[in-house]
């Protein structure tokens, strides 16, 4: 009787340590603005209004659990962060159930430091058992393949083929494998 009492007060303290989006913040109203703040700047880029949707209540839900005291409770850049890594995530989870078109509509965009982390975040979280020097080597191999192709603008999403091709070429000639 005694364990099961233990267990069950571990449990109940777990799930009051776990983070729960703040009812202050995270209210219908905010919730309600913030969505149509999402699907307006997501529009240009996806166009279909039901993938656009699934996507934009994706994040929501999400930024509810990584940021429960709402978004002004940290900085752009995490807030940054924290997208790129949500939209992988997001991406990772329709490719893993088998929906290929997310309905994101490609569009050339100048190369930043901001693109070039971007794929260097993606790469690092693809190949995290690797070494940090090996997969630096192998990032900058990608970005200079790349730069070749779309010397000014990169077309995001990377056409399929042309990624394939740039990685294995990055791979053999990295030892990345």
């Amino acid at each position: 009787m005694q364990r099961v009492l233990i267990f069950f007060s571990l449990i109940l303290i777990l799930s009051a340590c776990k983070a729960k989006p703040t009812p202050a913040v995270w209210t219908p109203k905010y919730e309600e603005g913030f969505y149509k703040y999402l699907d307006s700047v997501s529009k240009p880029t996806m166009p279909d209004e039901a993938k656009r949707s699934k996507f934009v209540s994706f994040l929501i839900s999400r930024l509810k659990e990584e940021i429960p005291n709402g978004l002004n409770s940290v900085s752009k850049d995490s807030l940054h962060n924290l997208n790129i890594r949500l939209s992988r995530e997001y991406t990772e989870k329709q490719y893993g159930e088998g929906n290929h078109d997310i309905g994101i509509n490609a569009s050339y965009t100048p190369w930043t430091p901001m693109i070039e982390k971007t794929f260097r975040d993606d790469f690092f979280a693809i190949f995290k058992n690797r070494g940090a020097k090996m997969t630096n080597e192998f990032c900058d191999c990608v970005i200079e393949k790349l730069k070749k192709i779309y010397p000014d603008s990169i077309l995001i999403p990377v056409p399929k083929k042309i990624m394939e091709k740039t990685v294995i070429g990055c791979k053999n000639e990295t030892d990345l494998n």
